[in-house]
């Protein structure tokens, strides 16, 4: 096994952000981006690759705030209405923002950072003036445009620029922005709407766009006046989007075709997108840009995103991968350990109960000649794939078809002890086989009752779940635990979270997609991993990382289920079993690799 440190003289670099290359010399440099927990390279060919989806498709956004790894989408259009939700993207996965609009519009012009944003115009019933500015967390309304209209947009929260777009005709006015309010100045050449943006308040770039019949004129704005400069190799009427630091430098791409366009000055073809698409949104620079969402050719709304890299390409750390199958498929499953020694044990293997016990050791599962003495699925589960216990659940037989029986493992064989105060199943769990939580779940109700093991008997607490829930996510220990998700009363599908600190339930940040029926968990109370869930589509193959505050999400399993089991932690996970329906045998494997450090040697073979 060959290193890198020896095939190219020098160890991988860890870095919080990407450095920045000014010739050829660098080609093949290798470094790891903690940041955005990506290894990245640097070669001198530009080209799209597949990112994160974002979690409400629409079209007719606006040209995009931020960078290809901090940035932001607000606004666009879910016929027949305006949308008005703000989604976050952190350069592997979009989150959605609490901080919505205060006016839900489309094809609307932005400037700024994600941080620090500014969005204005667009379409509401009729061409908007109105004028918004991002904190971070949310949109206050600030002093209107001049000319109400659909626009475009470069520059920043202080110092923004609008051109262009649609008003009553198809407009050429350009505005100025000072922070505070907006101040017409000198005109576009050429009126027109849905061209692409880039640059700065003193040097921006307007190309493409639609002056009745798709457009290939491209101007350039120096500060005080818009100039002509060659035309884009391809007229786009409905570009919607672009992106570029200054007036010579900028990206061409969209308008329902795959060709982009760079430009240095003049217009060159580059490499084409995979995905043909229209008036979605677009940001970033020349060498690393973001196209997002909008629609196809046949007017069905997109939710992935393509991101452009020229010279830098990223190999993300955060990935699910297949793992070895079940020897038996179940769901509502019991599943511990870690992500090369785990456990599973009972589940509904369809139409019976099982009882049966298996090990992982991190490339295939083997059975364990006993298994529980009580079949049961949807069951409490804490511990590790030699000391685990099985808590309550269902069973399928007897007068409440319930059992509160708990089971500790040891390795070999399962021992019956002391039963739980309050029969359920589908409760949440935390903690190890000597110093376990359990919480919710249902019978003959949903029930908030918190419970605590201390190795040889349950003993009911004071403290209860501020939303009683059943099929709940969970994570962390007895003192420290974790509750996401699940069905509520109604029943509901919840999305909410709750954390305990060994006295008492805290409501948290909610997950991005509400979801139930056994979603799985891993991790602790500040680091932790949820993934699939009910119902399959959407939510099934969804996977969302939780920082102690906010879920984030990151990339989806490759089978959407519910009632699986999760083992591991956040950055090496297992999704064991579940339901797709019908029962499933799968095991995929979670690799999130995050955390800082100096350097680390990469293999090669």
């Amino acid at each position: 096994m060959t290193t890198y440190n020896e095939i190219a003289g020098r160890r991988v670099n860890f870095l919080s952000s990407d450095p920045t290359y000014i010739n050829t010399s660098s080609e093949g440099q290798v470094w790891y981006n903690s940041s955005t927990a990506t290894l990245k390279s640097w070669l001198p060919i530009g080209a799209w690759s597949a990112g994160g989806n974002v979690n409400t498709a629409r079209f007719v956004l606006l040209n995009g705030i931020g960078t290809q790894t901090a940035s932001l989408i607000a606004g666009g259009y879910i016929a027949p209405t305006n949308q008005s939700a703000t989604e976050l993207y952190n350069g592997i996965a979009w989150t959605t923002s609490p901080g919505s609009l205060n006016t839900a519009r489309r094809d609307s012009g932005g400037a700024g950072t994600q941080t620090a944003g500014l969005l204005f115009g667009g379409y509401v019933t009729a061409n908007s003036a109105a004028t918004e500015s991002w904190s971070g967390t949310a949109w206050t309304s600030v002093n209107s445009l001049n000319t109400a209209r659909r626009t475009r947009g470069a520059g920043l929260q202080t110092a923004g620029l609008a051109f262009g777009g649609e008003a009553t005709a198809y407009s050429a006015a350009t505005e100025s922005w000072n922070g505070t309010s907006w101040t017409s100045v000198n005109s576009l050449n050429t009126a027109r709407y849905h061209g692409g943006a880039s640059g700065i308040q003193s040097s921006a770039l307007y190309f493409g766009g639609n002056t009745g019949s798709p457009s290939a004129a491209s101007e350039s704005w120096n500060g005080t006046s818009w100039t002509a400069t060659p035309s884009l190799n391809t007229a786009r009427g409905q570009n919607g989007t672009g992106a570029g630091s200054s007036n010579s430098s900028a990206l061409a791409f969209s308008d329902a075709s795959v060709t982009t366009e760079s430009y240095t000055g003049t217009w060159t073809t580059a490499a084409n997108s995979s995905i043909t698409r229209g008036v979605g949104g677009g940001l970033g620079t020349q060498t690393a840009a973001l196209s997002i969402s909008g629609e196809n050719p046949g007017g069905t709304l997109l939710s992935s995103t393509e991101e452009w890299n020229f010279g830098v390409y990223s190999y993300s750390a955060a990935a699910w991968a297949s793992g070895g199958n079940l020897i038996t498929g179940s769901y509502n499953i019991g599943g511990v350990g870690t992500q090369t020694a785990a456990l599973s044990f009972g589940g509904n293997a369809g139409p019976s109960y099982t009882t049966a016990t298996q090990f992982y050791n991190g490339t295939s599962w083997t059975s364990n000649p006993t298994g529980l003495n009580t079949a049961r699925a949807s069951m409490g589960q804490v511990g590790s794939q030699t000391a685990a216990l099985a808590i309550a659940g269902f069973t399928g037989a007897g007068p409440t078809f319930r059992t509160g029986q708990t089971e500790s493992f040891n390795g070999t064989s399962w021992t019956t002890n002391p039963s739980v105060n309050t029969m359920r199943d589908g409760a949440g769990s935390a903690g190890i086989q000597t110093a376990a939580l359990f919480y919710g779940g249902y019978y003959p109700t949903w029930t908030n009752v918190t419970e605590s093991w201390n190795g040889s008997a349950w003993t009911t607490l004071p403290a209860t779940m501020n939303t009683a829930r059943q099929g709940m996510g969970s994570a962390g220990t007895q003192t420290a635990a974790l509750g996401f998700g699940g069905e509520g009363s109604g029943p509901t599908i919840l999305s909410s979270s709750e954390s305990y600190n060994g006295t008492l339930w805290t409501n948290t940040g909610s997950l991005n997609t509400a979801r139930s029926e056994r979603l799985g968990g891993v991790g602790t109370q500040t680091s932790a991993l949820a993934f699939g869930g009910f119902p399959v589509a959407p939510s099934g193959t969804k996977t969302e990382a939780f920082n102690g505050t906010s879920w984030s999400n990151y990339p989806n399993m490759a089978t959407g289920r519910y009632g699986l089991a999760g083992a591991g932690s956040q950055t090496l996970a297992l999704a064991i079993g579940g339901n797709v329906p019908p029962s499933f045998n799968a095991t995929e494997e979670f690799t999130g690799e995050v955390g800082t450090a100096t350097s680390k040697t990469l293999t090669t073979s």
